[in-house]
Formats: structure tokens, sequence, C-alpha cells
């Protein structure tokens, strides 16, 4: 048996590396990078306290300190937050900012604050639960009139052909699977996944599913349903779907296929099975996510049924 090298439990679990190349592949998306610093710039005035939820690496609390945050108070539930208390020392930040391991739900601050951000903006937009931090930030943690980043949300969804993407549900019934493996099928027929979504994927135009103001929103359920119109033959694999989200005033951010060069992909609710479908034809949705970002459910049916 190999023997385990002596130092830190992080470099013996392999969800640390993941955790690292994430949080690296966000802070070199420069179009994520510029629009929050952009949006912290107008946001935060010299004396701020800021509440930061999901700091990650810390990144952005570092920008609310240089635009004169007096103090930031950092929330993070994963183990990054020792690499940023690191990062924060070596960059001369560590006398501002106070991190805080756990949820921010379960997590109290000694005084309200000025300023929200959070970057808890998933690939799907709400899968990270951005709806239920912000109103518990907005009901416990911060003063009355606080800016928040982000300040809008916006979700959309399209039709969408994808081979390899359904892949990850109709591999569950291959006749070469050593037993019955119908339950993991239906399984994966009812999961988000997280993929890379082009233009060639699109079956016709999106329509917005939700469009949500963090600054009031309440801690319920998004549910949507609308119409969407096919514009060529092909096959209806599932739904696409995306964020487009506003910063702050004039300050954007979005993973708008296609979107190459993003730390983000796209969201691909699946169908159980591949419909057949043809130009002219239209389609009803319906949508539901909890506000915490866990739960998802989704229909698909042609208008005639």
């Amino acid at each position: 048996m190999p023997h385990l090298p002596e130092g830190p439990v992080w470099q013996r679990d392999s969800s640390h590396a993941h955790e690292l190349d994430f949080h690296l592949s966000m802070l070199l998306d420069t179009a994520r990078m510029d629009s929050y610093r952009r949006a912290i710039e107008a946001s935060v005035q010299p004396g701020d306290v800021v509440l930061d939820i999901g700091c990650g690496t810390g990144v952005l609390s570092f920008m609310a300190c240089e635009d004169g945050a007096s103090r930031v108070y950092a929330i993070e539930g994963g183990p990054v937050i020792e690499v940023a208390k690191e990062l924060a020392m070596d960059n001369g930040f560590a006398d501002r900012i106070e991190f805080l391991r756990g949820w921010s739900v379960d997590v109290d601050i000694p005084e309200a604050a000025d300023v929200l951000i959070t970057e808890t903006i998933g690939h799907a937009g709400l899968d990270e639960g951005i709806i239920a931090w912000t109103f518990d930030a907005r009901q416990r943690l911060l003063r009355p009139g606080a800016a928040i980043v982000p300040q809008r949300l916006r979700l959309w969804v399209a039709a969408a052909e994808s081979f390899d993407d359904h892949a990850l549900v109709s591999d569950w019934s291959a006749p070469d699977l050593p037993y019955d493996y119908a339950a993991a099928h239906h399984r994966a027929a009812q999961t988000l996944w997280f993929a890379t979504i082009t233009p060639s994927n699109l079956l016709g135009q999106p329509e917005l599913a939700a469009d949500i103001a963090l600054t009031t929103v309440l801690n319920e359920t998004t549910t949507a349903a609308g119409h969407l119109r096919v514009d060529r033959d092909g096959t209806l694999h599932g739904l696409a779907c995306w964020f487009d989200s506003l910063l702050s005033a004039g300050v954007t951010v979005d993973n708008l296929p296609p979107r190459s060069d993003s730390s983000w992909s796209q969201g691909f609710l699946p169908l159980a099975e591949p419909v057949a479908v043809s130009a002219g034809e239209r389609l009803t949705w319906e949508l539901s996510v909890s506000s915490d970002g866990q739960s998802w459910t989704w229909q698909v049916d042609r208008v005639d049924g």
C-alpha cells in the first residue's frame, strides 16, 4: 500500500485540486473580473462596511479594500477560505478583512454592512443559491438601503439539440450495461447538467424565463412557463439555459452562448427521451427552481401534445 506523504490534508484530497483549478479559471476570466471591479468601484465608498458572500479566494474583498472599505466580512463555506486568508496576508489586506467559514445563513456579523457583494451566480444563473443568500443578507446583515452587487439577474431558456450532452442521460440505457440501470437513467433525466452550449445547439430563439431584482426578491421558488418556436428540423434533447446580470448601473456580466473564453459554461436540462422536431413547431415549457438553487424541475411538450 503506498505511503501517504506527511503534510496538510489539503494535499491528499483531490477535491481541493479541483477547487484551486475552479477558482483560478474565474480569476483568469478577464470579462468577469473587469465587470465586478467596475461594479465594486461604483458601489463601495470610503469607510463602508462590506459583506462578501461566497468570497472564494477573496478577490472581490480585496477590490473592496482598494476602494476604501473600512471592514470586509468575507464568508466562504469551502476549504479555499484558507487560501484566501493567506492571500489577504500576502497582499496587505488582512487587517481589514475578517474571514468567516460557513454558509452565510448561519453566520452573524457584529455590524450591519453598507454593501453586499456576491458572486454566487452559477452556470445556470440560480444554481448557487443567490436568491436565498441575498434575501437572508437583506433581512439580517445589511443596513436599510444597502448597495447590492449584483442588482438583477435574468434567466433565459432555449430548445436545444446536443447529442453529446444528452449522452449523460441516454448512456444509462446502453444495452451493454451489466444490470438494470433504469433508476439511474431516471435520476440523470432529472439532473441539471452543465454544458458548453453554442449557437449551433439551439433549435430556435431563446425566451426570458425570469427577471429577478435581487434588491427586493423574496425567499421563494422561481417558477416560469412559456412557449418556444422551433426554427429548424432537429432533435430536441432538452432546454439550454443561461443568465445575464446587472451588477451595477451600466455594468453587466453574462454567459450568453458562445462564451468560449468564459469561466462559466451553461445549464442543460435534459428530456428523458429525445424528440424529433420540425421547423415551425411550437413547444410549451415549465420551470421551477428553489431559492437555494438545489431543486430544479422542468417539462417540455409540443403544443399539440
